[in-house]
């Protein structure tokens, strides 16, 4: 007969190898890379554009801004409302002091100071000269909806020619020149500037476009102009859903070049098709500037 001492002796060292075991098990469970499907290009922009945000309004109705400019911080409230392919409507305020606001169409902009009592309107490729990167309303549109886009954006040809698709970072990557191609082009300026003419295009940007594989939203895009070597990196996260569609509660972005700026901005209480009114109004009083 067994003494009690040494059941008590192999129950516990029964109950050490069960928790050694399974330790091992979740260990090995947790090393285990993610498995991801390789698909086309065209199938993950199908994908993507099918789980994108369907709207006719987007109302952002807070916004909380942190904007650094070398290293200088400012941060402000705000809002920001949509109609798809037609007005994007931005409003600022510091504290509970209005600050501003801003309206951009297709192919203008006008920004309104209060404290100063100032108007300043202008051409949309003002943005591209102050940003050193082609901006035009459907490139902002698709950022502050988080759609999915090409700086090409050629009606004549499909927005993600030549663009290959590589898994990265465990996700998709999307991008308009491969890495290794890439390395060429350094090597090479005439390779560099044949790729360039084939394209017919003035500034060579590549474009790099992080896809999460499991509910194919946007995660990351990455564009750097290899004439200017100015760049932009944008990181979307916290997405939430709203009316059953995912959302992202956190926008940042990173501007490199000549100047070090970034941006983050922190989104809630979003509604889709319920913003009716997009008047603009503007004190006569206030004094107008053009901006070219």
């Amino acid at each position: 007969m067994i003494a009690p001492k040494t059941l008590i002796n192999y129950f516990l060292y029964v109950i050490i190898l069960v928790f050694f075991l399974l330790g091992c098990k979740q260990a090995e469970k947790i090393a285990l890379p993610k498995r991801i499907k390789h698909y086309s290009v065209g199938k993950v922009i199908k994908l993507v554009n099918e789980r994108s945000l369907k709207y006719e309004t987007l109302s952002v109705k807070k916004a909380s801004i942190t904007f650094s400019n070398e290293g200088k911080i400012t941060s402000v409230r705000g809002s920001y409302k949509i109609r798809r392919d037609s007005i994007i409507q931005i409003y600022a305020q510091k504290l509970a002091i209005p600050v501003g606001k801003v309206e951009v169409n297709a192919d203008s902009f006008k920004v309104v100071y209060f404290l100063d009592q100032q108007v300043f309107t202008g051409k949309n490729n003002y943005l591209s000269k102050l940003l050193g990167i082609d901006v035009d309303f459907g490139v902002l549109q698709a950022l502050l909806s988080n759609k999915l886009f090409s700086f090409r954006q050629d009606l004549k040809e499909k927005d993600f020619r030549d663009f290959v698709c590589e898994i990265e970072e465990n996700m998709y990557k999307i991008s308009s020149i491969r890495d290794r191609k890439l390395k060429r082009f350094n090597k090479n300026e005439e390779a560099l500037e044949r790729y360039r003419n084939r394209l017919d295009i003035g500034h060579l940007i590549k474009q790099d476009i992080y896809i999460d594989p499991d509910s194919f939203v946007v995660k990351k895009m990455v564009f750097n102009d290899l004439d200017t070597n100015k760049g932009v990196r944008l990181e979307f996260s916290k997405y939430e859903k709203v009316a059953e569609q995912w959302f992202p509660g956190r926008i940042e972005m990173a501007l490199t070049g000549q100047k070090q700026i970034e941006l983050s901005i922190e989104l809630s209480k979003i509604s889709l098709d319920e913003e009716k009114n997009f008047g603009f109004s503007v004190s006569p009083k206030y004094t107008k500037k053009l901006i070219e």
